[in-house]
């Protein structure tokens, strides 16, 4: 009999690896692109998918399982239904979670979620985000016109959503990513604390090049914020220091 519910158990098991696996690297993939997974606070939530779908099914089925029991095919489905409507409640939440743009306003790139953009507000088709595929790195453009800046300001200030989330003002990223690139911490800013000094060796020493041929860049997430560093040379991301930028910057300026 123990042999018998450790093999329904098991297949039970394989079947939702299979499933889980499938979903999770999609998300990790496409939803998530390193470093938006570690910032963006939804990690929590997909362990907790994972853990639901990889144990408590599968223990349900060893529990119950006993091959002459009445209304076994009646139990198993029913562990089934609860089990598919658990991912599907976790996975329209990570969904929901994942970034559709990373946007660049003033000083920093925020995370923005496919939950609070409306992306067919944005100007240019090829910024409507799919809200299904990876994000979309854009750079917010304020607006010149003195009335509509009046207006923007007090739509802000009645609780409607700031420049970095109206995909009315994004604009193509790479327009601007010379500009950008000339922003953010300094290297003598990453220096001015032996933790920060010691994480920007490393990084250093692991990408090659000099500390002035990367761009520190603020990247705002739901969980915490990390510096996104960017080569100047190729204008693309190429890792992140896990330093808190704006500690960072309050102890240069103090110091």
């Amino acid at each position: 009999m123990l042999i018998t519910k450790l093999k329904a158990s098991l297949l039970h098991l394989l079947i939702s690896a299979i499933v889980v696996s499938c979903f999770a690297g999609f998300a990790l993939l496409i939803w998530y692109p390193s470093p938006f997974l570690q910032i963006s606070g939804i990690l929590s939530i997909l362990l907790i998918l994972v853990s639901v779908d990889l144990i408590l099914g599968p223990l349900l089925t060893f529990i119950i399982y006993r091959p002459k029991k009445p209304k076994l095919a009646m139990d198993l489905a029913f562990i089934g239904i609860v089990q598919i409507a658990a991912l599907g409640y976790g996975m329209y939440t990570i969904h929901q979670g994942h970034p559709a743009y990373i946007a660049y306003t003033v000083d920093r790139f925020t995370l923005i979620n496919i939950a609070d953009v409306n992306p067919l507000d944005a100007k240019h088709t090829d910024l409507q985000a799919s809200g299904w595929w990876k994000p979309i790195t854009v750079y917010s453009q304020p607006p010149t016109d003195p009335s509509e800046k009046e207006r923007l300001i007090f739509e802000v200030l009645e609780g409607k959503p700031d420049i970095d989330a109206r995909p009315e003002y994004y604009e193509p990223f790479d327009k601007f990513a010379n500009k950008v690139m000339q922003k953010g911490l300094t290297a003598q800013q990453l220096s001015s604390t032996p933790e920060s000094n010691q994480k920007l060796e490393v990084f250093i020493a692991k990408h090659g090049k000099t500390t002035n041929d990367y761009a520190y860049l603020p990247l705002v997430g739901k969980e915490k914020d990390v510096l996104w560093v960017w080569d100047k040379a190729t204008e693309q991301p190429v890792g992140t220091l896990d330093i808190d930028p704006w500690r960072l910057s309050n102890v240069a300026t103090n110091g």
